[in-house]
């Protein structure tokens, strides 16, 4: 039986991603599996339009992004915890998502979509205001979810979180992680 990916997308150890997709694996009523995407050497997309023909990024092999995309299709269900940075990811995020599209590439060359799991996201995000802090997020990381056939089931948008600790001390942010492990079922 395959279990659950939790990924936290943050550069920075032992912050609050960290804690929030360690918190999310405490949560659950069984295994899971975390990972850290900076522990993973991803180089970023080069544009080079060599997936275009057979939906094999020609970089394969020479990093770790195909490495975690094969971890993903064994996953039964993901969840990705990330700091938002300037109402966007962290660079690095943004890198191995654009990495994905050789899977985009070989789905629209005739790869069929396997069946659908479910997927959910935590978005930590220093500024307690913007009404638009996380539309440019959301978006992307549903087709890049879409593309690993993962639907996002459910989100929990995070305001304030910015020192170190500030996670672990918000009892409104824990609440908000536990309910969304709840509604998980994993």
């Amino acid at each position: 039986m395959s279990l659950p990916v939790i990924m936290s997308l943050s550069p920075r150890g032992g912050g609050n991603s960290d804690q929030a997709a360690d918190f999310f694996a405490r949560c659950l009523h069984g295994e899971s599996h975390v990972l850290r995407l900076r522990d993973h050497h991803v180089e970023p997309c080069t544009g080079c339009g060599a997936c275009a023909a057979d939906g094999v990024c020609r970089m394969s092999g020479e990093d770790e992004a195909e490495e975690l995309f094969e971890r993903l299709d064994r996953a039964s269900g993901l969840v990705l915890t990330a700091p938002v940075y300037f109402y966007h990811l962290p660079s690095p995020a943004k890198a191995w998502i654009d990495r994905a599209q050789c899977r985009y590439m070989a789905r629209q060359g005739g790869r069929a979509a396997g069946t659908l799991r479910p997927a959910y996201v935590v978005l930590l995000a220093g500024r307690t205001r913007g009404e638009k802090l996380f539309d440019g997020i959301l978006p992307t990381l549903r087709y890049f979810l879409d593309a690993l056939d993962f639907r996002l089931e459910g989100t929990a948008l995070l305001r304030g979180i910015d020192e170190a600790g500030d996670f672990s001390a918000s009892r409104e942010a824990l609440q908000a992680v536990r309910e969304l492990a709840g509604r998980s079922g994993w």
